[in-house]
C-alpha cells in the first residue's frame, strides 16, 4: 500500500441484509443446478453453454467456494482482487457500468 491507496487491498465481499436472501437463493440454485447435472445423463447434441469466464468457477464444489459476485451467478474458487478486475470488467453482463470501467481502469493501471 503507498499513502492512501487501497486500490489493491483484498475486500472480502458479505451480502447486506436486504441482499442475504438473494444470495441464499443464488447459492440454492447453483447447488440445485448442480446435482441435477449429476443425476441427468448428458445429451450429447445437446449445446453446452460455454463458461462465463475462465477462472475455474465452473468446476468448484460449492463447499470450496470462497466468494461470489452479487449482480450474476459467478462464485471465486480462488479470489484475488486481478480475478475480480477481470471478471467485473469482461464477465459480468449484469455489472453496472461504472463498476466495468472501475474495473477496467484497475486492470489497465496493472498493466492487464
Amino acid at each position: 500500500m503507498n499513502g492512501n491507496d487501497h486500490s489493491d487491498c483484498p475486500v472480502e465481499l458479505r451480502p447486506c441484509p436486504e441482499h442475504r436472501a438473494v444470495q441464499a437463493r443464488h447459492i440454492a440454485d447453483a447447488m440445485s443446478r448442480e446435482r441435477k447435472a449429476e443425476t441427468e445423463p448428458v445429451c450429447e447434441e445437446q449445446d453446452a453453454a460455454p463458461p462465463h469466464c475462465e477462472c475455474g468457477c465452473s468446476d468448484t464444489d460449492p463447499g470450496k467456494v470462497v466468494g461470489w459476485c452479487l449482480h450474476c451467478d459467478h462464485v471465486y474458487a480462488n479470489y484475488t482482487p486481478e480475478i475480480e478486475g477481470r471478471h467485473f470488467a469482461n464477465h459480468c453482463p449484469a455489472a453496472p457500468e461504472s463498476l466495468k470501467e472501475a474495473a477496467r481502469a484497475r486492470l489497465a493501471k496493472l498493466g492487464m
